[in-house]
């Protein structure tokens, strides 16, 4: 799973913004590595700025636990801010993860979702080209 999450992030996502190359450069460094927590804070800070493909990063890091623990709420909430972009790879794995979210953690999950699209969508998108 390691080789295939690696390979997954060099070859299909990094490429896709050559705008934000040097950021991303820092974070693929780190996670060739394997310094999983540099890596994260190097992809969090892009997840931040409201770009899909580093929002699943950031996900798919919660949800495997590398470089942060495991947690499949924080998985939930970066996907889902991902999918309200329209990424189909974010509407995949909220889908995903919904099947496996207790009622609880889906509540949970949907308001944290509303604070960070507020706090990390909002700034960057216009309000017709996204929605939780």
């Amino acid at each position: 799973m390691d080789r295939w999450f690696l390979f997954l992030l060099l070859t299909l996502v990094f490429p896709l913004y050559p705008a934000i190359a040097t950021d991303s450069a820092v974070g693929r460094a780190h996670l060739e590595r394997g310094n999983y927590v540099a890596a994260y804070r190097e992809f969090r800070g892009l997840a931040e700025r409201g770009y899909p493909v580093y929002q699943n990063v950031i996900a798919g890091m919660h949800a495997e636990g590398k470089g942060v623990p495991r947690d499949l709420v924080l998985a939930h909430v970066w996907y889902s801010l991902s999918a309200a972009q329209g990424d189909t790879e974010g509407v995949a794995g909220k889908e995903r993860l919904e099947k496996t979210l207790t009622d609880d953690q889906l509540m949970t999950s949907r308001r944290l979702a509303r604070e960070y699209a507020e706090r990390y969508l909002a700034p960057y998108r216009t309000s017709g080209d996204w929605q939780l």
